[in-house]
Order: C-alpha cells, then sequence, then structure tokens
C-alpha cells in the first residue's frame, strides 16, 4: 500500500524509490505510472483490519527489531492507534539474527537481505520496493529454522529501556534486560512478584523464564534499595 507524503518528495528520493507525487491532483507515480495511494491514517486502519483476522499474527522483517518497529510504532502512537494495535499483535522475529546464527561474515560477506538473497537464492532484486523486498524475504525463511523462542513482543525496544535504571546501577548488563523484553517480562511484573513474595517471588517467575539465581539476586537488591 502506498501512503500519500504529506511533504514533497525530494529529488534524491524520487531517484532512489521511483516514486512521484503530484499535490494538485493527489496523484502518486511509480517511474511514472500512476498508483493508489491513500492517507496513513487509514493505511494503519487497514493494517491493524488485516492482522486482526488473522490467528496468532507475527511479524518477520530483516533489522525489523532496529528499523521497521520503532517507525511502525511512532505513527500508531501519532495517530492514537498504538494500543489497538497492541491488542492483535503477537510478536515479531528478525530474520537477521537467523543470518547471523547461520552464518559467519567471512563466509557470507555480510547479513543484508539483499547480499543473502543474492547468495542463497542466486537473484537479484530491488531492495528499496517494499513488495520485492517481502517477496524476498519469504523465499529466504525456507533457508532459515526457528521457534517460538526467537520470537519478541512489538514493544520489546520499550520494554527495554524499562530497565535502563537497573543497566546504569550496573546491576543488571544491557543483554539481560533485552532477554526479559524479549521474555515478554516488564519492570511492573518482577516488582508485583516481589512486593508478593519477595525473592521468592522473584525467583519464581525469573526462573521459570529461564534466567539464573544471580538475575534474581540482583533484582531483589534493586527492589529492596528503591523500597528503602
Amino acid at each position: 500500500m502506498y501512503i500519500s507524503p504529506r511533504e514533497v518528495i525530494s529529488l534524491k528520493v524520487s531517484e532512489l524509490t521511483g516514486l512521484t507525487f503530484d499535490f494538485s491532483c493527489g496523484q502518486m507515480y511509480h517511474h511514472g505510472k500512476p498508483v493508489e495511494s491513500k492517507d496513513i491514517r487509514i493505511v494503519l486502519l487497514e493494517f491493524i483490519d488485516f492482522i486482526s483476522k488473522k490467528k496468532k499474527p507475527i511479524l518477520f522483517g530483516h533489522k525489523i527489531a532496529a528499523f521497521d518497529i520503532p517507525i511502525l510504532m511512532n505513527k500508531f502512537r501519532q495517530h492514537s492507534l498504538l494500543s489497538e494495535f497492541m491488542l492483535h499483535i503477537c510478536g515479531c522475529i528478525d530474520t537477521i539474527k537467523f543470518a547471523r546464527r547461520k552464518f559467519k561474515v567471512k563466509d557470507i560477506g555480510n547479513h543484508k537481505q539483499q547480499n543473502l538473497v543474492s547468495k542463497l537464492l542466486g537473484i537479484e532484486y530491488d531492495a528499496l520496493n517494499a513488495c520485492a523486498d517481502v517477496t524476498s524475504l519469504f523465499q529466504l525463511l525456507e533457508h532459515f529454522e526457528y521457534s517460538e523462542k526467537d520470537v519478541f513482543p512489538f514493544n520489546a525496544a520499550l520494554v527495554t529501556v524499562s530497565f535502563i535504571p537497573l543497566i546504569r546501577a550496573s546491576y543488571i548488563p544491557k543483554l539481560t534486560a533485552r532477554r526479559l523484553a524479549q521474555s515478554r517480562l516488564y519492570l511492573k511484573h518482577l516488582q508485583l512478584a516481589f512486593n508478593r513474595d519477595s525473592e521468592n517471588g522473584l525467583k519464581s517467575i525469573l526462573s521459570e523464564h529461564g534466567f539464573n539465581a544471580k538475575t534474581v539476586t540482583s533484582f531483589t537488591k534493586y527492589f529492596t534499595c528503591t523500597d528503602e
């Protein structure tokens, strides 16, 4: 789906994407051919409607955690639709993890999608064309193995941010914060567990998600100091 721009598309962007927009008549063009475009709010609502009809929908994307998700979150938030979207999305999978897990840089060159598609599928495609990008990623998935453990929440970045006070105070490292976020464990969940049964409460919820005694002790110290 093409989104009608609210600002003039720069010449550089038009050269890269082939997209232009005539504001006098509200018409978008792709390499000179007219294409349908819609207001971004309508597109976001249609996207929500699309995933709401799926059973446990999961978004796949290459570098989706660092690139696509922050953009999507920002747009959903701008149009007061983030909460509605969160009601329907089950999680996300970043395919660059599979590439890094399976191939070393010295063997593959780099983990960019365009390079992987070229090396593994033997085809070239326009990486700036969204449809071609999605189609090639779908074909690329046949070369990777993944499971539910690779699924992380759509708002994992925000969840990770909630642990910044602990990271700055050296209670936990950044890696642990990311693991907690991917396990869908919010700081408020851990606080609630601590309030209910102190260290035993934390041990129960953290061990269930594969975290060791050291992490339990770190959070116990943090919440104890916070209470004081």
